[in-house]
């Protein structure tokens, strides 16, 4: 399977170390499951501008066909009436945040149905934010806005291929995927203005939610040792490969 992997210090898909955040635990749940949104208060994602996000593709295998942990977050410009709430969804060792282009945590209302829900504004960018609490666990992560593929921009699939985070490393999610080094920004629209809206694969009365799921994904092994003419010669010791 081809994964996207990023190089540190770059935008999108980031795998940065010394993370200064801090991780804050979950309040208590709400009682019952996202209501209905009013259809003034719907809102979408749309298209955004450019931004720098170089990544590269690698092959990794995941350790189970079936994801570890899956989440389902719901937005809307409806003003939250649930005050229980939570700033991260936990997804097996890996720590979800949606957060504004600032860096600002989004309040989750958290549901005993296992989803969440969180209020937004028209033309306000915004993120998603991935801390790996693994010490030694690789995860991907497939992620979906708006029933939408953000990397492929095809249907949202758990079959898709994701970003990879590496051990106790972090992954910030900016856009969709427009090239290898570039993302359109992710900022809340109305449903009409919506890339849902006006994507060949999209479809409107999908607006309004984001799906993410984890999978933990196999160690690499090691490659094949490879015949070497004149194997004394090197001056140093050569990294090791699997012996036939």
């Amino acid at each position: 399977m081809k994964i996207k992997c990023g190089l540190a210090l770059l935008a999108s898909l980031v795998l940065v170390s010394g993370c200064s955040q801090k991780i804050s635990s979950s309040r208590a749940a709400a009682d019952s499951a996202p209501a209905p949104v009013a259809q003034e208060h719907k809102l979408g994602t749309a298209w955004g501008e450019e931004v720098y996000s170089k990544v590269t593709t690698v092959d990794a295998k995941r350790m189970h066909s079936s994801p570890d942990s899956v989440a389902k977050v719901f937005y809307s410009a409806e003003p939250s009436s649930n005050g229980q709430y939570t700033n991260e969804i936990v997804l097996s060792s890996v720590r979800m945040r949606v957060q504004t282009e600032n860096n600002r945590d989004f309040a989750l209302n958290r549901y005993k149905n296992g989803e969440f829900s969180f209020s937004a504004n028209d033309g306000e960018r915004y993120q998603l934010f991935f801390y790996n609490t693994s010490p030694n666990k690789t995860y991907e992560v497939v992620t979906a806005v708006d029933g939408l593929d953000v990397i492929s921009g095809r249907s949202g699939s758990l079959r898709n291929s994701g970003y990879l985070v590496a051990p106790k490393g972090t992954l910030v999610i900016e856009g969709f995927r427009k090239s290898d080094s570039s993302v359109a920004a992710f900022r809340f629209a109305k449903p009409d203005d919506s890339y849902a809206a006006s994507s060949l694969a999209g479809e409107k009365e999908n607006v309004g939610v984001i799906g993410v799921a984890v999978y933990e994904m196999a160690l690499p092994g090691l490659p094949d040792c490879q015949p070497q003419a004149f194997p004394g010669d090197s001056k140093y010791a050569p990294a090791p490969c699997k012996k036939p």
